[in-house]
């Protein structure tokens, strides 16, 4: 019998079915009110704001901290920095509710700071070599969760799982009548009264595995005829200049579909399907700004795919 917890953090609607007491439902919900508490950059109690406000101090941090950053570095490691969780000092300069746009020079003083090659982890120590640096880890923390919130589940006994941690979906086991979970590719608005709406234009099914979904029509707002949204690029600090609406990347891990997701946008369609052509476990579907739809190799092959009318 499936079992289903709605809960509102980390700023969205999250949603949990399994096929678990109400108990595991309820770790499962202290789990992540625990990971928002150690993940968030703004609240003063949290671990990663006593990090952010060490002076560059090395700094002793639980071991869920320590994996997440260990774990993101990789990623910027890997994309060549434009993934890089201290854009820290940048988006806290941009807000995409408000319409804000901040001064050219502002951006250019908190780009000195950018540099994901100052944050070192040696156990369950970090340091941050910039003092003035600070570590954003919005961009990677939802797949990390997601993931352990199916190893949870999995200990408490659960066999069927799926986590969608608002638009962040996560699966374990197929459905309880052995078919396999269809995970909706959520469809790119275009128009700014659309932005956000999570409509589906393609369906993957998935056993167990994730996708996750980056556009630029979420968090966006336009002004004098451009759009600005929330994928900030590392080397210019403004939102990315590219040939995509959107990303999905469908992977084993949530956490790889994170961690890849936004940095893929930035890349644009040649090279973004070039880099997941070459990464294990993962394929990507994307959606450029002409509507076309780009997939790797593996989608509609080892993983089936329908678009939908």
């Amino acid at each position: 019998m499936m079992a289903k917890r709605d809960f509102f953090l980390f700023n969205t609607v999250n949603s949990v079915s399994a096929d678990a007491d109400d108990a595991a439902l309820d770790r499962v919900v202290a789990l992540c009110e625990r990971f928002e508490k150690t993940f968030s950059r703004f609240n003063p109690e949290s671990e990663l704001y006593r990090l952010n406000h060490a002076g560059g101090a090395p700094t002793t941090v639980s071991d869920e901290l320590a994996a997440i950053i260990s774990a993101a570095l990789g990623y910027c490691e890997r994309t060549g920095g434009l993934f890089d969780i201290t854009m820290g000092s940048v988006t806290r300069l941009w807000d995409f509710h408000a319409g804000t746009i901040p001064a050219r020079a502002d951006i250019d003083r908190a780009l000195e700071h950018v540099n994901w090659q100052n944050v070192t982890v040696d156990g369950s120590v970090v340091t941050i070599a910039d003092s003035a640096a600070w570590i954003d880890l919005g961009g990677i923390a939802k797949g990390y969760i997601a993931d352990r919130i199916i190893e949870q589940l999995q200990a408490d006994g659960a066999r069927h799982i799926l986590v969608n941690l608002g638009g962040n979906v996560a699966v374990a086991g197929g459905k309880p009548d052995g078919t396999p979970w269809k995970v909706g590719l959520r469809r790119p608005a275009s128009s700014e009264a659309t932005m956000g709406v999570a409509q589906s234009f393609a369906v993957v099914q998935l056993e167990n595995g994730s996708a996750v979904t980056s556009g630029t029509y979420e968090r966006a707002f336009e002004r004098d005829g451009r759009l600005y949204h929330h994928i900030l690029d590392p080397k210019t600090g403004e939102p990315a200049q590219t040939d995509l609406l959107s990303v999905t990347v469908v992977s084993k891990r949530s956490l790889d579909g994170d961690g890849y997701t936004t940095a893929l946008i930035a890349m644009g369609a040649d090279r973004a399907l070039a880099f997941c052509e070459g990464l294990p476990d993962v394929e990507c579907v994307a959606v450029m700004t002409d509507g076309d739809v780009l997939a790797t190799s593996g989608i509609g092959d080892a993983i089936p795919f329908e678009l939908l009318g």
